[in-house]
């Protein structure tokens, strides 16, 4: 054993040689190892979610919704790549659509989950070379312009060529959010019609009511049947308890669409079908 003391300086300078040797064959035996531990597991199904704080609850309530299901704990590996606080109007400040082209080459998910909308109650702002275009929020062209950036995004997703989930916004407590959180559904729906890309969908959002028209609500049925918390304060987002209801019905369509496109899943999960 060298000695941690000045004294090691005696060693020959051969054996020094040698152990350094030693060592490099060592760590490089080890840095593949520690390289492919790192990388995403190719036993799991990789699943990324993107968008904006919707898209953080739908990943947070599939983890737990998961992890309390049996036969679908380990199945799953879920990408959180939701960003509060962004969307589709600020593009000079941050881009989603290029976002996802990146995410799709460094996670390279078999499914894609996108939501968001928030946050997109205001003016469309784009660099351009020689400054910026400005498309003022409820103008005429403000529809047009959104739903360009909506297939910039769902475009880029598509690129992955696996799955792509669009998942609309869920009713809202304040009219005037309502409103426009349905308006915006509407778009989503248009803009993936006209890609027309394969495997490719807008999934409506969760309702409490399952016929009728939607309206919030602050407290509904837990997976015991009690009445629980499922929407927060602010009228917009789920709590934890809301999250976990949205992914008992997100999971399953996840999974059919999976399924559609030849990703055999080994479950014994009894899941309800689309």
């Amino acid at each position: 054993m060298v000695s941690s003391h000045s004294r090691t300086s005696v060693l020959p300078l051969s054996v020094k040689s040698m152990l350094a040797i030693a060592l490099m064959i060592l760590l490089s035996g080890q840095l593949p190892a520690l390289a492919a531990d790192s990388a995403p597991k190719s036993s799991k199904i990789r699943v990324a979610f993107i968008g904006d704080s919707t898209a953080d609850g739908l990943w947070s309530g599939a983890v737990t919704y998961s992890a309390q299901q049996k036969c679908l704990k380990g199945l799953f590996n879920f990408g959180r790549y939701a960003k509060n606080g962004v969307g589709l109007t600020r593009i000079d400040k941050y881009d989603i659509a290029e976002e996802t082209s990146k995410i799709v080459e460094n996670y390279q998910p078999n499914i894609i989950v996108i939501s968001l909308g928030l946050n997109d109650r205001q003016p469309i702002v784009e660099p351009l070379p020689s400054g910026r275009k400005v498309t003022q929020y409820e103008s005429p062209e403000w529809p047009k312009r959104y739903k360009a950036h909506v297939i910039a995004v769902l475009r880029a997703a598509a690129a992955a060529k696996v799955p792509v989930l669009w998942v609309g916004l869920p009713v809202m407590r304040e009219a005037e959010v309502n409103r426009d959180a349905q308006q915006k559904n509407k778009i989503f729906a248009e803009a993936v019609t006209e890609l027309a890309a394969s495997g490719v969908q807008f999934i409506p959002p969760w309702h409490l009511n399952e016929s009728g028209e939607d309206v919030f609500a602050s407290y509904a049925p837990g997976k015991d049947g009690k009445m629980v918390h499922i929407r927060t304060s602010d009228g917009e987002h789920f709590t934890s308890a809301g999250d976990e209801l949205v992914a008992a019905y997100l999971l399953p369509k996840i999974i059919a669409s999976l399924k559609r496109s030849g990703t055999e899943i080994n479950t014994s999960c009894v899941i309800a079908s689309e």
